[in-house]
């Protein structure tokens, strides 16, 4: 368990009235050391407010699925919280259901459809590989919207935190 964010989820639940009980859970973006520092700088920056995964990688994993009203203690490479962050949204649909507005609000490179498509295709690719999975426009992804409702560090520059 990361006690650094533990402890901050325990204070952000005294601060803002939730239930220390809520579940909640710690993770980071991405899946290297650079794109969890990026993406969580997007999300400082108010420029990420969704994320995606593949909706049967959640079945494979025994994983429960995002609902409206989850909190996440988003953390950086260094495993330092960034913030927390609250789903407002939660979209399942078919990967060629993936809409220009939705790939937006992830964030990433020039904010398009289609390098939300290249993108996430290569990030997905290698774990539907590793199920037995396909990966193809009928692919159901789980589209999340969140919220960023509590910040614990400043930009990077400003910390050298990272």
């Amino acid at each position: 368990m990361n006690l650094e964010a533990q402890k901050y989820w325990e204070s952000f639940c005294l601060k803002n009235g939730v239930s220390q009980a809520s579940l909640y859970e710690i993770f980071a973006f991405g899946n290297t050391k650079e794109h969890a520092d990026e993406l969580a700088d997007l999300v400082l920056e108010g420029k990420k407010t969704g994320t995606s995964s593949g909706y049967k990688l959640y079945q494979m994993d025994n994983e429960p699925l995002p609902k409206v009203g989850d909190y996440s203690v988003v953390v950086n490479s260094s495993k330092v919280p960034i913030g927390i962050i609250q789903t407002v949204e939660v979209l399942i649909l078919p990967w060629k259901e993936i809409t220009e507005e939705l790939a937006a609000t992830e964030g990433e490179g020039d904010l398009s459809l289609m390098y939300w498509q290249k993108g996430h295709y290569n990030y997905f690719k290698p774990y539907y590989e590793e199920h037995g999975l396909l990966l193809n426009e009928e692919t159901k992804i789980v589209f999340e919207r969140f919220q960023l409702v509590d910040r614990y560090l400043l930009k990077k520059e400003e910390t050298n935190a990272y």
